[in-house]
């Protein structure tokens, strides 16, 4: 059978599973998402699957996600997005209708059950109290009247002084909910105590509006008055309580106001009653928390760790050098052991007391499945999500370790395309800067390689899953010892290849952005770029976008220590007018994470320079988020610009490149054309 390339719009046709949850029965039941193209927007519903079966659908709403069996074993609660809104439901395991519990909310988030079955705790947004808001929106207008930071969100966007609770409710029919905490704080990753009398929960609360610090507090429920666990000395988050009730398990770290990733997430013990956190996890020098980029998918990233049956040890993600598995920890400390490991990444899992465990993962070539691994340590794949995929042109990385040039060991992936030898190529960089690349899918890498271009991925110093020193190596270098590792890799993966040095591309987004226009200043190794939702002004960065602040600390410079100088002379623009190769600058205008202005100014420079080659492709109503969680058609432009754009420049063999017009890089692939 002849293969044919992955093209951009074959996202319609990516199915995507996430967050599995396990029945008693030895049924998973997980989130399945798909991509509906008459109405551009993702649907969600909640499947179930067992050994020896097929995936069947459990809800009928198409935006229903987040599933959580009850501890009995009778119950099913999710939330849907339907007719009435967002809404708590519930449904018996046994099968019947879902039923909603409770009232509408403009945002859910945070369920769990109590360990009776009878209740479940979750966070909602709640109305505004504009006598602690810092925040108050005109609705007739959208004027704001903001007293405080934050006051906008990548994730929720601008906010309007609302915050978001804990909540109590039982299950039986005409249950109403109990509001649990009030104040001028969000409440996150609530967790129930096993006596069902304490809930458990992160927030911010009389810290600085500027800081990222987060505590653990516990709720009674008997009076609802938080009580802090915590001693403000970093993140803190995803409480899970022991069998016992005497300690909660979290995820975080103690090294003080930072929350960027140069620090490892370590699992975390306090006693329930109060008193000294300890790590069980600081002998690793890992993270326990998933960092490897998918543009399928938003990042795994956190989640609470699962206490063994007899509270002896913690189930956590673990990232090791480009992959993410899931390691066990022992309480008593000390001592950790490797449950699931291999090149793939382990985006989420949920473990049972009888010690199984059900995944959602990624590979190169598969986007993402669900597996069933039982007490034994026996494997089985439950889906098979995407069957068409193997009619496709997809390629399995090389890996590469060269070294740079003080010794360090760097890691590197290539995907070469059929005809490798005097092919162009791409080097892409990733953001963050402490998120990594790895053993994850990624379509627009296999797009670029189908398509006859090559493409090098690797984990530069300051990447996360190789260790603290491994992260924290570029603070205050930006642009240096960042810079010489990226070509570094450029160099040693070009050492294993065929390409043609006279055709090489680079491209990144958000941090890979800024070393994407970094390194098109400062070198004339470059054919062409695309800089992607880049920073390229450090200064504007950290006065404009939701958290850009952080970057005083990356970059060891307190804008109010010099006014800023240092950001501005790190700032990639101070070398904008270097950039004589062709670039495409990407942006979306809902970005608040690194606004849109920070394309802007790089697009505008360049054209004031007479840089022809120079055009700009924006997106409206996405986020920072919109390579991979972006509405499809959106994406779909994204991907088809890429690639036109390197086609254009780099000239692989047997590709012809799109005509030059306005509107000419949204047209679909001739691959796509043909398919058609």
């Amino acid at each position: 059978m002849t293969k044919t390339p992955l093209v951009p719009s074959d996202l319609f046709s990516m199915v995507l599973a996430s967050d599995p949850q396990l029945a008693p029965d030895g049924r998973v039941l997980f989130v399945r998402a798909t991509q509906a193209e008459a109405k551009n927007e993702t649907q969600t519903a909640i499947w179930s699957v067992r050994l020896g079966g097929a995936p069947t659908r459990f809800t009928s709403g198409d935006k229903d996600r987040a599933p959580r069996v009850s501890p009995d074993g009778a119950h099913l609660a999710f939330v849907g997005d339907r007719d009435a809104g967002k809404r708590v439901y519930v449904v018996a395991l046994a099968g019947g209708e879902a039923r909603a519990i409770g009232e509408a909310y403009d945002g859910i988030g945070g369920r769990v059950w109590s360990p009776d079955s009878t209740h479940l705790a979750f966070v909602a947004t709640t109305p505004l109290d504009p006598a602690t808001a810092r925040i108050a929106h005109d609705e007739k207008t959208g004027a704001r009247h903001i007293r405080a930071l934050p006051f906008k969100s990548d994730d929720d966007g601008l906010l309007d002084g609302r915050r978001k609770h804990l909540f109590t409710i039982p299950i039986a029919d005409g249950g109403i909910a109990t509001r649990v905490t009030h104040g001028d704080f969000d409440v996150e990753t609530p967790a129930w105590s096993p006596d069902g009398t304490q809930i458990a929960f992160a927030a911010q609360i009389d810290l600085k509006e500027y800081e990222f610090c987060t505590d653990l507090y516990v709720a009674a429920l008997a009076d609802g008055a938080p009580r802090k666990l915590t001693a403000s000395r970093g993140p803190a988050s995803n409480p899970a309580f022991s069998h016992d009730g005497t300690e909660i398990a979290f995820i975080g770290h103690e090294h003080g106001d930072d929350a960027g990733g140069r620090f490892n997430s370590e699992l975390l013990v306090i006693p329930t009653a109060g008193g000294a956190t300890r790590s069980l996890s600081a002998h690793t020098d890992r993270s326990v928390n998933d960092s490897v980029i998918c543009d399928t998918r938003n990042g795994g990233g956190q989640q609470a760790p699962f206490w063994s049956a007899d509270d002896r040890e913690l189930f956590v993600p673990f990232g090791d050098e480009g992959t993410c598995g899931v390691a066990a920890f022992a309480r008593a400390g000390g001592t950790h052991r490797v449950v699931l490991a291999g090149e793939r990444d382990i985006v989420t899992f949920a473990r049972s007391d009888e010690g199984a465990l059900a995944i959602s993962y990624a590979t190169p070539i598969h986007p993402s499945e669900i597996a069933l691994v039982d007490p034994s340590g026996v494997e089985t794949q439950l889906t098979h999500n995407n069957p068409w995929l193997v009619d496709r042109t997809l390629r399995v990385p090389r890996r590469v370790r060269p070294l740079a040039s003080d010794g360090q060991k760097l890691d590197v992936w290539i995907l070469d395309p059929d005809e490798a030898a005097n092919s162009p190529y791409v080097l892409q960089i990733h953001g963050g800067p402490h998120a990594a690349y790895g053993y994850a899918f990624m379509a627009e890498f296999q797009i670029l390689a189908a398509h006859g271009i090559g493409v090098i991925y690797g984990n530069p110093r300051g990447s996360q899953s190789y260790g603290h020193a491994y992260a924290n190596a570029i603070t205050g270098d930006w642009g240096g010892i960042d810079a010489a590792d990226v070509l570094a890799l450029l160099d040693g993966a070009l050492a294993q290849s065929h390409a043609d040095p006279k055709r090489i591309g680079v491209a990144g987004g958000s941090y890979g952005g800024f070393m994407t226009t970094w390194l098109l200043g400062h070198s004339k190794r470059f054919a062409a770029g695309v800089s992607m939702r880049a920073v390229n002004d450090l200064v504007s960065e950290v006065g404009a976008t939701d958290l850009g602040w952080f970057l005083e600390r990356e970059v060891d410079s307190p804008w109010t220590a010099d006014a800023g100088r240092k950001l501005f002379d790190g700032s990639p623009m101070r070398k904008a007018h270097e950039i004589d190769a062709p670039l495409l600058v990407e942006h979306s205008e809902r970005d608040f994470r690194c606004a849109i202005d920070q394309g802007e100014q790089l697009f505008t420079l360049l054209r004031r320079l007479g840089r022809k080659h120079t055009e700009f492709v924006r997106f409206t109503g996405d986020g920072h988020g919109l390579s991979r969680s972006g509405n499809p058609r959106n994406r779909i432009l994204r991907l088809r610009a890429i690639a036109h754009w390197f086609v254009r420049y780099l000239r692989p063999a047997g590709v012809e490149p799109v005509g030059d017009f306005a509107g000419a890089l949204f047209e679909p692939l001739q691959t796509e054309k043909l398919r058609d």
